[in-house]
């Protein structure tokens, strides 16, 4: 008698490699450990996927779901880029996964859904459309970046996890604001 296929072993491997990935990052995981951790075989693993990068696609696209749902009930530009900055602190791993080659799919004008976002949130409280915004978002994205890979190295203190995060808070409701007063005077 034939064995019947599992139809929730992928969910279960990508379960079990996401959950690597978020604990200890890429070093954490391996065809064998992921394998392991599903309760499956490495060859299994590649049955069902070609080799590791396959794999860090459907881990990229989780992870970038998991952004999204975070930054989803933001009401604001600025709450939204608070948010951004909590799920970096966070979840660092995923944010490693999700802005390893970011500016490298911006680029390559591949979907970026948490770019959008801020740029539809920004049309909303500025007006216009969200295309208008682009270099603004933008600005806003590489000033959360900048601040978060500052707060995720190694051996930064509490005292100064704080400040980094509340003056990139202000500088990004400080950008917002003046946007907004160019954007008045324009209409003046």
């Amino acid at each position: 008698m034939s064995r019947k296929p599992d139809a929730e072993l992928e969910s279960r491997i990508l379960d079990a490699a996401y959950k690597l990935w978020s604990q200890r990052g890429e070093k954490a995981l391996t065809m064998r450990g992921v394998a392991k951790a599903a309760g499956t075989t490495t060859p299994t693993m590649y049955q069902r996927f070609r080799d590791k990068s396959d794999l860090m696609m459907l881990l990229h696209s989780r992870a970038l779901e998991t952004l999204v749902s975070v930054l989803q009930p933001a009401c604001s530009p600025a709450a939204t880029c608070g948010r951004f900055l909590d799920f970096a602190s966070t979840h660092p791993h995923e944010y490693q996964l999700l802005t390893a080659d970011w500016a490298v799919r911006l680029s390559r004008r591949e979907p970026r859904p948490t770019f959008e976002l801020i740029k539809k949130r920004l049309a909303t409280q500025l007006g216009g459309e969200p295309e208008e915004h682009a270099r603004l978002a933008l600005a806003l994205g590489a000033l959360i970046h900048g601040t978060a890979t500052m707060l995720l190295a190694e051996g930064v203190h509490e005292k100064v996890s704080r400040q980094l995060r509340s003056t990139c808070n202000e500088a990004c409701d400080t950008l917002i604001q003046s946007a907004a007063a160019k954007r008045a005077q324009r209409k003046a």
